[in-house]
C-alpha cells in the first residue's frame, strides 16, 4: 500500500471509529472466508461494520483520540466491529456468533468511551433492544391516561344503565 493510500485509510478509519457508539475488537484467527462472510452479514443487519485492519494502521488511527486506551489490544489478527447505532444489537450478534463459532474470541469493547471486558459485552448483549425499551416506556406513559379515561367512562356508563333501568321500570309500570 502506498503512503497516500495508507494516510487515507488511517483517516477514514479514525473517523469511523470515533463516530462509533460501540466498538469491539476480536481475534478472528481460524475463521474461514465463509464464516467471516456470515459474520459480516449478521453484523450488517444490525448496522455494524466489521473490518480487518493492520494493527499499525489501527494504532495510528486511534492516536490522540479517546480510543487510545485500546492500543494495547491491537496485537495479532484483530477484527474491529463498530456501530454508530444501537449498541445492544451488535453485542448480541457478536456474542451469539462467538458461542456458535469459538474461533472468534472477543478481546475488548468500548461503549461510548468506557472500556468493556468480554463479560461486560456479554452482559450488554442480554439487555433488551432500544426499540423494546421505547415500547415499554410508551406503554408506561400511556397507562395513566388510559386508566383515567376508563374510570371516567365507567361513571357515565353506570349512569346510563341506571337511566335505562328507570326507563324499563316505567315501561313495566305503564303496561301493568
Amino acid at each position: 500500500m502506498k503512503r497516500v493510500e495508507k494516510g487515507k485509510k488511517v483517516e477514514s478509519l479514525s473517523k469511523a471509529l470515533s463516530d462509533a457508539r460501540l466498538l469491539c475488537l476480536g481475534d478472528f484467527q481460524g475463521l474461514n472466508v465463509q464464516e467471516m462472510t456470515s459474520l459480516r452479514q449478521a453484523l450488517r443487519i444490525s448496522h455494524t461494520e466489521f473490518h480487518v485492519v493492520k494493527n499499525t494502521l489501527a494504532k495510528r488511527a486511534i492516536q490522540g483520540t479517546p480510543l487510545e486506551v485500546l492500543e494495547e489490544h491491537f496485537s495479532g489478527p484483530t477484527g474491529v466491529a463498530f456501530s454508530a447505532h444501537d449498541p445492544v444489537e451488535p453485542a448480541k450478534v457478536l456474542i451469539r456468533f462467538s458461542k456458535d463459532n469459538p474461533k472468534l474470541k472477543l478481546k475488548v469493547g468500548l461503549l461510548e468511551g468506557k472500556v468493556l471486558s468480554t463479560e461486560s459485552i456479554e452482559e450488554l448483549s442480554k439487555l433488551p433492544s432500544r426499540e423494546t425499551l421505547l415500547a415499554s416506556l410508551l406503554g408506561t406513559l400511556k397507562s395513566p391516561p388510559t386508566g383515567l379515561v376508563n374510570v371516567l367512562s365507567g361513571v357515565i356508563r353506570k349512569f346510563l344503565w341506571v337511566l335505562r333501568a328507570i326507563d324499563e321500570e316505567r315501561a313495566k309500570a305503564g303496561n301493568s
